[in-house]
């Protein structure tokens, strides 16, 4: 499996959960990002380039992010040159077969499952090739995206099955060339979150965005009209990393912290749903640009999970699903702030336990199951 993160990246994303899932029938190999972001020299970016070089030399790091390695699962560090273009391509072939020559020597079939176009010619090796875009990759600031499209390119004629997240990913595969793709929508880990959900005598007028935060996928002003709207009324609780993908975000969470808003900092998923569990509404205050049109947050069953009202800016996964589900409020930036004030309002038992409900179908036990029957039928069609 290619992943776009590190296992131990501060935040739990698709990868990580399908990694889970599959290593319950299967063994995995997980093999770290390869650096589809050209890194700079600034110091978040030479402090990770140096912790791969640890991990590539067998150092075991402590993470904030702690996350557990699942028993059937082999987590792999390539050391491998951020930057996919034809002077580097022999050598990160070569440093990437090396860092899975267990994988490419078994006698078992082989499976590539990849959230990465960028593959170094793995596909050949493989008995079956499952890509899993969760993003349009190649709108992200700094990702290199000439290399995004040639991979893309040479997967769409090897893949038995393209998985896409959303509506506007499913469209961009299809414009690839892909033969077959199929639409999962993210998914959360809703048990973790239901468990830790509190009653509604026990809530608190406290909105919560969870989350990378960063200007690439952040509406600032519309966070700062949030902050001010609180004040009287509430609190703007912020939790996840400060511009995990790159950039910064130091001045802007002054900015929020000086309108009264709270960072809570790197959580655990349990931390993170025992906040959650005490919260009134859940944000998805994303801008809406090229990189965003193709998300599916997962952070909205994690809300949903926790019986949270879930308010969000008319990113289309979440405007898809406002149709059908009436805890999930879609509102401009004109009136977002207000809607906001409105889903403040205590709420009963009965609308919390209504909230989990409707997220209860969207977890990781029944993806789980779809994707590894997926696999299985993969395997045999291989045969």
């Amino acid at each position: 499996m290619l992943g776009t993160a590190e296992w131990d990246s501060p935040i739990a994303t698709n990868q990580h959960y399908v990694a889970r899932e599959l290593a319950r029938a299967t063994k995995v190999t997980f093999v770290e990002s390869l650096g589809l972001r050209r890194p700079k020299l600034r110091r978040d970016d030479v402090v990770r380039m140096a912790s791969r070089v640890r991990r590539a030399l067998g150092e075991r790091e402590e993470s904030p992010a702690h996350r557990p390695r699942p028993a059937g699962a082999e987590i792999v560090s390539p050391l491998v040159l951020p930057v996919h273009r034809t002077p580097t391509f022999p050598i990160n072939r070569a440093l990437l077969r090396r860092a899975t020559s267990d994988w490419l020597e078994s006698p078992r079939p082989r499976v590539l499952w990849t959230f990465t176009p960028v593959t170094y010619g793995l596909e050949a090796s493989s008995d079956v090739v499952i890509y899993h875009c969760v993003d349009l990759l190649a709108t992200f600031p700094g990702v290199d995206g000439v290399a995004v499209g040639r991979g893309e390119r040479s997967l769409s004629s090897r893949t038995a099955v393209a998985i896409a997240t959303s509506k506007a990913v499913q469209e961009h595969l299809a414009a690839a060339g892909f033969p077959r793709i199929e639409l999962l929508p993210n998914v959360a880990d809703v048990s973790v979150f239901t468990a830790a959900s509190r009653p509604a005598a026990e809530r608190r007028p406290a909105v919560l965005f969870s989350g990378n935060l960063t200007v690439h996928k952040l509406d600032m002003r519309l966070l700062e009209s949030v902050a001010t709207a609180l004040r009287g009324r509430g609190e703007l609780l912020l939790a996840g990393p400060l511009a995990a993908g790159g950039g910064s975000f130091d001045a802007e969470l002054r900015r929020l912290e000086e309108l009264g808003a709270r960072h809570l900092g790197v959580l655990t998923p349990a931390q993170l749903a025992e906040v959650a569990g005490t919260c009134a509404v859940g944000l998805i205050p994303y801008a809406i640009n090229d990189y965003t049109r193709g998300v599916s947050p997962l952070k909205c069953f994690e809300y949903l999970s926790s019986g949270l009202a879930v308010l969000s800016t008319g990113l289309p996964s979440v405007t898809e699903l406002a149709r059908t589900n009436a805890h999930v409020t879609v509102a401009g930036a004109d009136d977002f702030a207000a809607r906001l004030v409105d889903l403040l309002q205590p709420v009963t038992d009965t609308v919390v336990t209504d909230r989990m409900t409707s997220a209860a179908e969207h977890g990781w036990e029944g993806r789980g199951a779809v994707l590894r029957t997926l696999l299985e039928t993969e395997l045999a069609r291989g045969r």
